[in-house]
């Protein structure tokens, strides 16, 4: 028997807590699973998700389907885990993402180009192939949560976008709007979906349909970083660019815009935290409130595990030109950092099949 979690952080809003400690954590519970925007970083939960996806969801006897929403690498994680073999998408996307290139200097080019190439092995062998079984997957309906920008940002420009930005970043010393005037939500999901949005926080939700045609473009602007990566547009709505849905929903929280629903929402994460904002990360005392976490389940690593990794740290986009001039170093390490993240995927599981889940879980 595997020891109860000494590595994970297992925490639960007001109401998901009470249901856990009552009844522990089925499968059955969950009606909604969440994945954040944080490139590299979601490697050190790919085993996680890995055990989620191949082996905890899998038990689930209810028929209604699940709702997955993510932004950027969450969303590229979750379109693998709609596939039909959900364990070898998810295990493609992680070797995809660890194989990223970049012996010569960072660039829009070589940006653009190496995402292109992670998402081409991820839907591989077959891209065609690859949609279909996501949209007509009957276990989940996916939701891909991108940006419509406007103003400075609905430009090509790369200097208007960054005067945008900087503006935005002085107003978000103080405010949660300051990306207002800038963006709306824009989120392309699954046609068999009856979900309707309604914003909470501000900014409005654009609700589109995801198709064979517009579904690689709506998941490579979902992680299109303004002034790093090639703007994306879309042809049913020439007129704006579509960025990062990490702007507005870095670590997507419920309560922002997500419907109430019935069941859980689970949340696997590479932090003990959520930041609402791409900007909120540069302010470690703007995290999002527990009352807009009412329903939600985060599992995640421990502080402790994480000092245990290669360099102390779980990877991170830095670690692209802190390795540039020894790549194969950076390969052995994150490899490492996935394989090791397959030990929290094993805690998870034991834990919800004892039912230690239950004596384990705090408050988030």
């Amino acid at each position: 028997m595997i020891a109860p979690a000494p590595d994970l952080t297992l925490a639960a809003g007001p109401s998901a807590l009470k249901h856990i400690r009552e009844n522990g954590l089925s499968p059955n519970d969950i009606s909604t699973i969440f994945g954040a925007s944080g490139a590299a970083k979601w490697l050190a939960i790919a085993g996680l998700d890995h055990a989620v996806f191949s082996e905890f969801m899998p038990q689930r006897t209810k028929s209604t389907p699940v709702d997955l929403f993510g932004t950027s690498v969450g969303a590229f994680k979750l379109s693998a885990s709609a596939r039909t073999d959900p364990g070898a998408a998810l295990l493609a996307t992680a070797k995809a993402y660890v194989e990223q290139s970049y012996k010569s200097a960072t660039s829009l080019d070589t940006i653009d180009e190496q995402t292109g190439l992670v998402l081409d092995k991820a839907f591989a062998p077959h891209k065609a192939n690859a949609i279909e079984e996501i949209l007509s997957n009957e276990r989940y309906r996916l939701h891909i949560g991108t940006v419509r920008c406007h103003g400075g940002l609905n430009s090509a420009n790369r200097a208007r976008q960054g005067l945008a930005l900087a503006r935005a970043g002085l107003l978000a010393v103080g405010t949660q709007q300051h990306l207002r005037g800038l963006t709306e939500r824009a989120v392309f999901s699954d046609p068999r979906s009856q979900l309707e949005f309604t914003a909470r926080d501000g900014y409005g939700v654009r609700h589109d349909t995801l198709t064979p045609e517009n579904f690689m473009l709506a998941l490579r602007a979902s992680g299109s970083i303004p002034i790093y990566m090639s703007p994306v547009r879309l042809p049913e709505d020439p007129a704006h660019i579509y960025h990062d849905g990490g702007m507005l929903d870095y670590h997507p929280v419920p309560g922002t815009f997500w419907p109430d629903t019935e069941g859980l929402i689970l949340y696997p994460h590479f932090y003990d935290h959520f930041k609402m904002r791409w900007f909120d990360k540069f302010y470690p005392w703007r995290k999002a409130p527990q009352s807009q976490l009412d329903k939600v389940v985060m599992i995640a690593p421990s502080p402790d595990w994480v000092k245990a990794l290669p360099d102390g740290k779980i990877p991170s986009r830095q670690d692209f030109p802190k390795y540039q001039k020894k790549e194969t170093e950076r390969f052995e390490k994150w490899n490492e950092v996935v394989a090791r993240s397959h030990e929290l995927g094993a805690q998870f599981i034991d834990a919800c099949r004892s039912g230690k889940i239950a004596e384990h879980i705090v408050p988030l």
